[in-house]
């Protein structure tokens, strides 16, 4: 390797280390806003470079999220499938009519997208917003004084230094600047492994709804993709899972599970696109939003169990709720520190009450008896269902769907008091 050298352009206003959804929305929304963005990313990004480990259920709250990010053009027919979520509980099956989640709002909906659409389709639009990739390197440590922040960074071809006035992380799950700035993950246990696959031969139900079959402890999934194809998704209790011995051992137990959901797609006619892919253990990961003066997002801030699809909703949303927090702010000493305030209090009030909720149903010791009679009491009353509805596309918060839940349990008891 070359020995350092400075760099010798302007300094940066922004400086976002990684360039997965939440750094690539972040680099977009700071330069719509007029400053000079560049994002660190470790990994040379191909034109056809992917997450893999994704379900592709972007929820409803997400979705307008997508215009702000030059990306609208990702909810036509030709690059996603527009759906809504029927939930088959213990109690009943949660539906609500119409295409939206919110039967006053029709474009309210979810959306199948696949990740080799959105990631290539992010980083394009970040280019195409004036945003500079510096690709295939790695940051390995930063340093901050009165006028901002140098940040270390190495490649092949060496190692080099830049300066911002303001550095994000963005960086994932193993962030390494929350490593180098102390910011320790919260870790919370998730009892389910995931195992999911692409197949054709399964006909999408109608208005292409995706299914979610809850069977005991676990939770199967089907989502209509584009093409005729669907995903097939399973979190189950790791026991279930742990003989699945073999590729071809797992592909037919796992096709046997989905063929023996009555209310699941048929499965008779499916032909895998590829292996089976998935993870094991995977506990939710929860850190401070702000740490060292730098603003963690996206995974590097909340990676939480997938079973409640939040993943690139939560990428997409900490990145505007960091950008709003910084809109009408300069990047001096002052705006920055207001701008990080800002933040950390969004992000608290908007996202941490949803993550004890989704913490809590990664456990799967629960009281089936209580569950049953919680989903019967929603199936029954059809303003409660829209509200689960509403809480699982996270377009209300958990507080608002409680009251909801207690009145509907209140009102039950008493129409069975008068019988």
């Amino acid at each position: 390797m070359s020995s350092t050298e400075e760099h010798d352009e302007a300094p940066l206003d922004v400086a976002v280390v990684g360039g997965s959804l939440a750094g690539c929305a972040t680099a977009v929304h700071f330069a719509t806003m007029g400053y000079r963005v560049a994002v660190f990313e470790k990994k040379s990004t191909p034109d056809a470079y992917h997450k893999q480990l994704c379900t592709h259920f972007v929820q409803p709250h997400t979705v307008p999220l997508l215009n702000a990010l030059g990306l609208a053009h990702l909810r036509e027919p030709a690059w996603s499938v527009a759906t809504k979520a029927v939930f088959v509980t213990p109690g009943g099956v949660v539906e609500t009519p119409g295409p939206g989640y919110d039967p006053e709002v029709p474009e309210s909906y979810a959306l199948n997208l696949e990740r080799r659409v959105l990631d290539p389709a992010i980083r394009e639009s970040a280019r195409r917003h004036g945003v500079r990739f510096v690709e295939a390197t790695g940051v390995e440590g930063i340093e901050r004084d009165a006028d901002g922040w140098t940040v270390h960074t190495s490649a092949e071809t060496g190692t080099r230094r830049y300066r911002a006035r303001l550095v994000v992380a963005a960086d994932g799950r193993r962030s390494r600047l929350a490593g180098l700035l102390g910011n320790e993950a919260e870790s919370r246990p998730n009892e389910r492994a995931a195992v999911f696959g692409y197949f054709t031969g399964i006909e999408a139900p109608a208005d292409n709804r995706s299914v979610f079959v809850m069977n005991e402890r676990d939770l199967a999934c089907s989502y209509p993709l584009v093409d005729g194809r669907t995903e097939l998704v399973l979190f189950a209790e790791k026991s279930r899972v742990e003989g699945w011995r073999g590729a071809d051992g797992r592909m037919q137990e796992f096709l046997k599970y989905f063929d023996g959901l009555a209310d699941a797609p048929s499965v008779t006619n499916a032909v895998p696109e590829g292996p089976l892919l998935g993870y094991a253990d995977y506990p939710s990961l929860i850190r401070r939003p702000v740490a060292g003066s730098v603003p963690f997002v996206g995974d590097a801030a909340l990676s939480l169990d997938a079973m409640s699809g939040v993943g690139c909703g939560f990428a997409l949303l900490t990145a505007q709720l960091l950008a709003h927090s910084f809109a009408g702010r300069t990047l001096d000493a002052d705006g920055v520190r207001e701008g990080l305030d800002a933040y950390r209090e969004r992000f608290e009030k908007t996202l941490l009450p949803h993550a004890e909720g989704i913490c809590g149903d990664s456990l799967v010791e629960k009281d089936e008896t209580t569950r049953k009679r919680m989903f019967e009491t929603i199936c029954g009353n059809q303003e409660l269902s829209g509200k689960y509805l509403a809480l699982t596309g996270r377009m209300i918060m958990p507080a608002e769907f409680q009251r909801a839940f207690m009145r509907g349990l209140m009102a039950r008891g008493s129409g069975a008091a008068r019988k």
